[in-house]
């Protein structure tokens, strides 16, 4: 466990002298301004306005994986051609560090957006928001997406800039249509329509609306939990096989 501290101490002084936290700190803020600038001018009903608010977020998080994990691993491509990590004793507890902080940093950021913009969308629209949807919508947003972290950085490593990004960008546009009628019947085993088809659930349940698709909600928990602790597993296990090479 000792062991596992340092190497999350050397990861976080290494990103601490990169880009990598303010743009966990600028993605949220962003994010808040333009939807608290939607809600105050759209004609829209409260319900919808976070809705919206959840479903932008949602989207838009595969994209801002992709973005972050590009920048962990680029980071140690430029500190030596990642050789810090390869060389490292235990290669298990190496990558665990970088997901360690990949996830904790994610679950701030959603956390935060939640926060910057559910406060003053109370002020501005009057309508009293209960606490459990700054501590639900968040840990959704973030739970749906844990995989999604474990694929771009075994993409970001292995494959470089230009496809992991490129996959991030993809995945946030299907993550969108994934949400619309296109998802029904399928959006439950696709790895990407899960974190915005669960968000929205939870918006559903907080506010005790009827609700359909309960099956289909119900087999995309258990492909979730699945696949998350399939990939957790896997990234270890594949990182434990690489050798550096990179296709940038």
């Amino acid at each position: 466990m000792n062991e596992f501290g340092r190497y999350l101490k050397s990861d976080i002084y290494k990103l601490r002298h990169s880009w990598y936290f303010a743009v966990h700190l600028l993605f949220p803020v962003l994010g808040a301004v333009l939807m608290l600038l939607y809600s105050r001018f759209s004609s829209s009903n409260e319900l919808n306005k976070l809705a919206a608010f959840v479903q932008i977020t949602a989207a838009a998080f595969p994209f801002a994986i992709s973005i972050v994990c590009q920048m962990a691993a680029e980071q140690e491509l430029q500190a030596g051609q990642f050789q810090n990590m390869l060389t490292l004793p235990d290669r298990k507890k190496t990558v665990f560090s970088k997901l360690a902080i990949l996830l904790l940093s994610g679950l701030f950021s959603a956390a935060l957006s939640t926060v910057l913009f559910g406060v003053p969308f109370s002020y501005i629209t009057g309508t009293k928001l209960p606490v459990k949807f700054f501590i639900l919508i968040p840990i959704v947003l973030w739970a749906g997406n844990i995989m999604i972290y474990g694929l771009h950085l075994i993409l970001a490593f292995r494959f470089g800039r230009n496809l992991g990004i490129s996959i991030g960008v993809m995945g946030s546009l299907l993550s969108a249509l994934l949400q619309t009628g296109i998802g029904t019947g399928r959006w439950f085993v696709i790895p990407y329509g899960l974190g915005i088809r669960f968000a929205e659930s939870a918006l559903i349940s907080l506010f005790r609306l009827p609700s359909a698709g309960n099956r289909e909600l119900q087999i995309g928990i258990i492909f979730c939990t699945a696949a998350t602790c399939g990939i957790i597993g896997f990234v270890p296990f594949w990182f434990s096989r690489y050798g550096g090479a990179s296709s940038d």
